[in-house]
C-alpha cells in the first residue's frame, strides 16, 4: 500500500490556493491540481506550491513528474524534511530503492524523530535483503517509541509501535532468529489492540517463525487464523501455502498460493513458492512457467534464477540454463551458487574444460563449498583426471558426511581409479541414504555385473 504524501499548510493569502488545500485534504486531487498549477503561474515555483502539485500528481500515478517537482522544491528548501520524505516515498513506488534510501536518510538527518521516515528506511533495507541493517534501524526505533509511550499522550504511538515491532519480528525471522522473533511479535500483538489487519499480519509473521522452529502444526494453525482475519490479503494466503509446503503438505500448499496470485497477479514471491511446490509435486514444466513469470516481474531475482536453472539442468535443457544464468552472472559475477549451476550446465553440454574453469573459479571464491567441490571433481573425472578429483570428493564429504549425491560421485571416482572394494562400500552407503538414487544404483549394479 502506498503511503500518503505529507503536506503542510501555506501561509494564508490566495483564496483559490486555500480552496486547493481544502480539496487536497478531502482527497479531491483532480480538483486541486488545476488550482495549484494556476498558483504556480501567479507566484512562481515556490517550494510549497511545487509540493502541493507533486502530491496531486503522485496520487494520480504521475510519479515521474511528481519526483521532478519534489526535487525542485527540495533544491529551493533543502532543510525541509517533509520534502525529502515525500520524494523518498515516490522513488520507492517507482522501485528506485537506492534513491529512496538516500531521501529517507536525509529526512532522518534533518528530523531525527521522524518515525515514519525511520520506518520507511528500514523497509528499504528489508526490500534489499539487508536484514542486519534493518534490525539495527528497527531496534532503535522501537526503543525510541517505547520511551515516547511513557510520556503523556503517548498512547497515540501504539499503532506505530505495533507496526515497528511487527517489522522487527519479520526481520528477526529472516535472520533465522526464530525464538526472538516470536517474542517481539507477541509484544506487537499487545500494541496492535483491536487493529485486525495489523493482528493478521503479525499472526502471519508468527506462523513463519514457528515454521522456522519446526513447529509446523502450530505454524499452519497460526497462518489459518491470519487468513481468517484478512482473507483478501495476498501475502497471508502466501504465508499459509508457504508453511504448508515446508510442513511437507505439498498438495495442500498449492491452492492458497494460487489464491494469493489471484488476489495479486504481480506477487513475485508467491510465484517462486508456487514453483517450489509444483516441482515437489512432480510438475517441473509448470514450475518452469511460474519461474519465467516471476523473472518477467523481477528479471535478476537470485532465487528464481537459481531454481529455474536447476530445473532446466535436470530436464537436460542445459543451453536454456546458461541463458537463464547469463544476465545474472553479468550483474553478480562472484555468486558461487550461480557459478556452480553454470558449471553443471556446461558439463551437461559436454563442454568439460569450460565447466572446469567455471567450477575452479567458484572453488576459489568458496573453498569449502561441498557442492562446488564434488561437481569440480566430477568434471575432472570427465577429463580423465580422477586422481585429482578424489581429494575434492573427500573434502566435500567432510562438510556433508553421508550425503547420497556426494557419496555417489565419490564412488564413481573410486571406481575409475580401480578401487572396487571401497567404491562398493561407498555406493552401498549412498543407496542406504537414498534407495531411489538411480545413478548410484546403476554404478553398483555395474560393479556386480
Amino acid at each position: 500500500m502506498a503511503t500518503m504524501p505529507q503536506t503542510r499548510v501555506p501561509p494564508p493569502a490566495d483564496p483559490d490556493l486555500q480552496t486547493g488545500i481544502q480539496y487536497l485534504r478531502a482527497g479531491w486531487f483532480d480538483r486541486a491540481e488545476p488550482l495549484f498549477r494556476s498558483a504556480l503561474g501567479r507566484y512562481g515555483e515556490r517550494p510549497d506550491l511545487l509540493h502541493f502539485l507533486a502530491v496531486c500528481l503522485s496520487q494520480r500515478g504521475a510519479l515521474g513528474e511528481a519526483i521532478e517537482l519534489w526535487r525542485k522544491a527540495l533544491a529551493k528548501d533543502p532543510n525541509e524534511p517533509m520534502l525529502s520524505y515525500n520524494l523518498g516515498l515516490a522513488a520507492r513506488r517507482l522501485g528506485q530503492l537506492d534513491e529512496a534510501a538516500k531521501r529517507f536518510r536525509d529526512t532522518i538527518r534533518r528530523a531525527p524523530t521522524h518515525m515514519e521516515a525511520r520506518m520507511a528506511f528500514a523497509g528499504i533495507h528489508i526490500e534489499q535483503s539487508r536484514f542486519t541493517a534493518a534490525e539495527r534501524e528497527l531496534a532503535e526505533l522501537v526503543a525510541n517509541l517505547d520511551t515516547g509511550l511513557t510520556q503523556p499522550g503517548g498512547d497515540v504511538l501504539k499503532p506505530l509501535q505495533a507496526r515497528a515491532r511487527n517489522m522487527l519480528g519479520h526481520v528477526l525471522y529472516r535472520l533465522g532468529h526464530f525464538g526472538p522473533a516470536i517474542t517481539v511479535l507477541d509484544m506487537a500483538t499487545v500494541d496492535a489492540g483491536d487493529d485486525e489487519p495489523r493482528r493478521a499480519q503479525i499472526l502471519g509473521d508468527r506462523a513463519l517463525a514457528l515454521g522456522g522452529l519446526g513447529h509446523h502444526d502450530e505454524a499452519i494453525a497460526e497462518a489459518n487464523r491470519a487468513v481468517m482475519l484478512a482473507p483478501q490479503a495476498a501475502p497471508l494466503q502466501h504465508v499459509l501455502g508457504f508453511v504448508l509446503y515446508y510442513a511437507g503438505r505439498i498438495s495442500d500448499a498449492i491452492p492458497p498460493i494460487q489464491k494469493a496470485l489471484e488476489l495479486d497477479p504481480g506477487f513475485a514471491p508467491a510465484l517462486k513458492s508456487l514453483a517450489l511446490a509444483q516441482a515437489a509435486a512432480g510438475r517441473p514444466e509448470e514450475a518452469i512457467d511460474s519461474l519465467h513469470h516471476a523473472l518477467r516481474l523481477m528479471p535478476l531475482d537470485r532465487d528464481a534464477i537459481l531454481h529455474l536453472s536447476v530445473l532446466q539442468i535436470e530436464k537436460e535443457d542445459c543451453a536454456s540454463a546458461l541463458e537463464t544464468l547469463a544476465p545474472y552472472l553479468e550483474a553478480a559475477p562472484q555468486d558461487v551458487r550461480a557459478l556452480n549451476n553454470q558449471g553443471l550446465a556446461l558439463r551437461g553440454l559436454k563442454r568439460f574444460e569450460e565447466a572446469r574453469r567455471v567450477l575452479k573459479r567458484a572453488s576459489r571464491l568458496s573453498s569449502d563449498d561441498p557442492l562446488v567441490l564434488t561437481n569440480l571433481g566430477q568434471v575432472l573425472l570427465d577429463l580423465g583426471r580422477a586422481a585429482e578429483g578424489k581429494s575434492l570428493h573427500e573434502h566435500a564429504l567432510r562438510a556433508l558426511p553421508g550425503d547420497p549425491r556426494l557419496l555417489t560421485n565419490y564412488g564413481a571416482s573410486l571406481l575409475a581409479l580401480g578401487d572396487r572394494g571401497k567404491a562398493r562400500e561407498t555406493l552401498d552407503a549412498a543407496l542406504a541414504a537414498d534407495p531411489d538414487n538411480k545413478e548410484a544404483l546403476a554404478l553398483r549394479t555395474g560393479l556386480d555385473a
